[in-house]
């Protein structure tokens, strides 16, 4: 029948949401957002690069795929650009928090959230407050599994509607990427940046993340475009290296949990 081979929850019926746990109680959580990525970009980029990322890595893997939010937190500086469309602090963490209780019921014992819009802000002070409850809850921002190979592959820093986030929307949904649009540009920076630390640095003494304080000036002030970053240097094929790489990483993770916490365990009360 259609859909019954779908790594997805909600194509499921209640019973083999069920069953499934019973092979494999690992289930992930994409958290996305709605978010303006230049004029090149369409704005649900952060939420559509997750699905065939989510998709390759339960293939491989059997943990399930819990539905993913389409909105998310979002630093101070995303705040009031058109096209942006921020949930709160506070709203995010209880959002995710009902998720994974509610996903628990059905037996899933081990819970990873995985996101590569800059929102670890919200997600590692939510996994503490469940760790507290007794859920076993990773959260995974992926830019942080590919640190060490992001200048193999690119010529720029991470940033935000750049030539990473544009090579993977070349590899992934191209029909909806205009490169006749995208525009070189950088925000304003409230702090020198030899202070700051990019989302991929690898190795860092920096004292601050891009997300550790007000280091960066409105967006909808100071980034006409919206961009922060060289989209231009964006190809298809090193978005597809790189999707690939954090889908290998991944797996490695989601393997190594299943190796030290075998289906059925309750990992936090043991």
């Amino acid at each position: 029948m259609p859909g019954k081979s779908s790594p997805w929850w909600q194509h499921k019926s209640w019973k083999e949401v069920v069953e499934h746990a019973k092979k494999c109680d690992i289930a992930i959580l994409p958290l996305g957002s709605i978010e303006q990525h230049g004029p090149h970009l369409p704005t649900g980029h952060d939420t559509m690069q997750l699905f065939d990322m989510c998709e390759r890595i339960a293939e491989e893997t059997d943990a399930i795929l819990l539905p993913c939010p389409w909105y998310g937190a979002h630093p101070h500086h995303h705040w009031n650009f058109p096209g942006t469309v921020p949930l709160s602090n506070d709203t995010c963490k209880a959002m995710i928090k009902d998720i994974v209780r509610g996903a628990a019921v059905a037996g899933y014992k081990k819970f990873i959230i995985f996101f590569g819009h800059g929102q670890a802000f919200v997600t590692n002070y939510t996994v503490q407050d469940l760790g507290q409850e007794g859920y076993y809850v990773l959260s995974v921002m992926f830019q942080n599994a590919i640190r060490d190979i992001h200048d193999e592959i690119f010529s720029t820093p991470f940033w935000h509607a750049d030539e990473a986030e544009t090579s993977i929307a070349l590899s992934l949904f191209p029909e909806y990427v205009d490169m006749d649009l995208a525009v070189v540009e950088n925000g304003k920076s409230l702090l020198d940046r030899s202070f700051v630390t990019s989302p991929t640095e690898m190795t860092s003494s920096k004292p601050l993340r891009f997300d550790e304080g007000t280091v960066s000036g409105p967006e909808y002030r100071h980034a006409v475009h919206g961009v922060i970053g060289d989209p231009t240097a964006a190809t298809a094929e090193k978005g597809e290296r790189y999707i690939q790489a954090i889908v290998d990483r991944m797996v490695a993770l989601i393997n190594q949990v299943k190796k030290e916490h075998p289906v059925g365990e309750d990992v936090v009360t043991n």
